[in-house]
């Protein structure tokens, strides 16, 4: 049995779609997610969550931080940073309490910026 059984994020723990790999469906974690592939559905994470250069995610997601290097299409609540990076791409809508976009990003939807409070009534929202 693991000693570590609390709900707490661990340092350096990664969930990862690689590069060829396809994931369908819904994908819920206390670490962080990182995804190279095509990922089509719904992520829930309380850490950070990146999109590769390579990657392709199509859908939601909802995370403590987000960084978009590759291609977004949907709807991303972040709690902290939301960072668009030069060779991304995103096509949706974003709800975060602070945003960069590096020069060559590129943004095709709308960004809400919001506070704590305003992060959890949307995650209660998701929710129920």
């Amino acid at each position: 049995m693991s000693k570590n059984s609390d709900n707490t994020t661990q340092v350096n723990e990664v969930n990862r779609i690689s590069v060829g790999s396809e994931f369908y469906g819904e994908l819920k974690s206390l670490s962080d997610i990182r995804i190279d592939g095509v990922f089509e559905g719904k992520i829930t994470t309380q850490g950070k969550l990146v999109i590769g250069e390579s990657a392709k995610f199509t859908g939601e997601a909802t995370a403590k931080s987000c960084d978009v290097w590759g291609e977004l299409d949907g709807k991303v609540l972040v709690k902290e940073l939301f960072g668009l990076r030069k060779t991304g791409h995103i096509k949706g809508k974003i709800a975060c309490q602070k945003l960069f976009i590096e020069e060559g990003g590129i943004f095709n939807g709308s960004c809400k910026i919001i506070t704590d409070q305003e992060f959890e009534e949307a995650l209660n929202q998701i929710s129920n």
